[in-house]
C-alpha cells in the first residue's frame, strides 16, 4: 500500500462517512446536510 492509496482509501471512507452514511444521532441524516441543508458545498461563483 502506498501513501497514494492510503490517501485515495481514506478521502473516499471519509466522503461515505459525512456524505452517504446516516447518523442516528442527528435524526438519521448525514452529517454534511447538517453543514450545507441546501446541499450546496461551496460558494456561489
Amino acid at each position: 500500500m502506498s501513501h497514494a492509496d492510503a490517501a485515495e482509501k481514506l478521502e473516499d471512507w471519509c466522503r461515505h462517512y459525512n456524505d452517504d452514511r446516516p447518523h442516528s444521532a442527528i435524526s438519521y441524516n448525514v452529517p454534511s446536510a447538517l453543514h450545507f441543508p441546501d446541499g450546496v458545498t461551496s460558494p456561489p461563483s
